[in-house]
């Protein structure tokens, strides 16, 4: 009796701990995300405020009320943002799912409308919108620093070293103090030699040879195509209809999303000699499943909330699997 009741024990005390770790995953790749739509706005806000002919043309066009209430709104977004930590921390996985998404879509909120104010007040051409475009430029380049960690060989000491100095170029606070300043200049030379040292691990990675590490990455992808079955399996198995997710996306079923992937995949296969133009589409697929991901994710969050499941009550046939692209260092 004994034996009996532990092998039907194991196997769902084995599922449940898969579905903790799934729900997990997808909580902190939520609050990650969440950051990045904060520090976009704060990024916005600060230049607004730091240029004062900008402050006074949106006072003369009528739009200072408006800017201050969407500061009011970004402050209420930091809260919520805050919140999502908080229950990130004490584990409350689902909590932290729910804040994350409200707190990214007043970023968001946020990030649009000053836009259309500095639009409205003229401002759209002038030099905060060019400051604006280097502190994206930048923040580009410290993701694409990234992406080359996840996919070097840990013992690629020379390489990680000069990811490191591109890194400390990319500094996004420096950034944000030279703009400021209005050093635009220092900004785009820090821009360049990121670049140039980028450069050299490109060269790094393909000195290493095709066998090696192109065909990594092409496995890499394969995995990431895998993991994305994965989590359409898992909404067929448990019911969630996925149409909207997609939709929002711009395709219309599963079907032309898996076929859209396994193009992208074939191209970067067709360039197993050009081993940066393989990275930058492998580059590509990893932000377009993310962004499918993200979608996907908060259809799963809406459908469990309507039916008051927890991430634990999903049940099925299956976890609900993750599909970040940055979450495994391909081997």
């Amino acid at each position: 009796m004994l034996v009996s009741v532990v092998l039907a024990v194991a196997p769902s005390s084995a599922i449940f701990a898969g579905q903790a770790q799934v729900q997990a995953t997808t909580a902190e790749e939520m609050v990650a995300l969440a950051d990045k739509a904060e520090q976009q706005a704060k990024n916005l806000i600060d230049l607004v405020y730091a240029n004062d002919t900008a402050l006074q043309m949106i006072e003369d066009a009528g739009f200072l009320d408006e800017l201050e209430s969407n500061v009011t709104l970004y402050d209420q977004g930091a809260e919520t943002l805050t919140q999502a930590h908080e229950a990130l921390e004490s584990q409350d996985y689902e909590a932290a799912v729910e804040y994350a998404t409200e707190a990214m879509s007043t970023f968001r909120e946020v990030f649009s409308s000053i836009h259309i104010i500095l639009d409205k007040a003229g401002i759209q051409k002038g030099q905060l919108t060019d400051n604006q475009g280097l502190l994206e430029a930048v923040s580009r380049m410290l993701e694409r620093v990234e992406y080359l960690r996840q996919i070097l060989p840990e013992n690629a000491t020379e390489a990680l070293q000069l990811l490191d100095q591109a890194e400390a170029y990319l500094n996004i606070d420096d950034t944000k103090a030279l703009l400021l300043e209005g050093n635009t200049s220092e900004v785009m030379s820090n821009l360049d030699n990121a670049k140039e040292l980028i450069s050299q691990v490109y060269q790094y990675l393909k000195q290493q040879g095709e066998d090696s590490d192109v065909w990594r990455l092409y496995n890499y992808c394969k995995r990431t195509q895998e993991r994305m079955q994965e989590r359409f399996r898992y909404g067929s198995d448990n019911g969630i209809n996925f149409t909207g997710a997609l939709q929002s996306q711009g395709y219309q079923s599963e079907n032309e999303f898996m076929q859209t992937l396994q193009n992208m995949i074939q191209t970067a296969q067709g360039k197993a000699g050009n081993i940066q133009g393989a990275m930058q589409d492998l580059e590509a697929i990893g932000q377009m499943v993310q962004q499918m991901d993200q979608a996907l994710t908060q259809e799963i969050n809406r459908y469990q909330n309507q039916h008051g499941m927890s991430g634990n009550d999903s049940g099925g046939s299956g976890n609900s699997p993750g599909t970040g692209i940055g979450g495994n260092r391909p081997k």
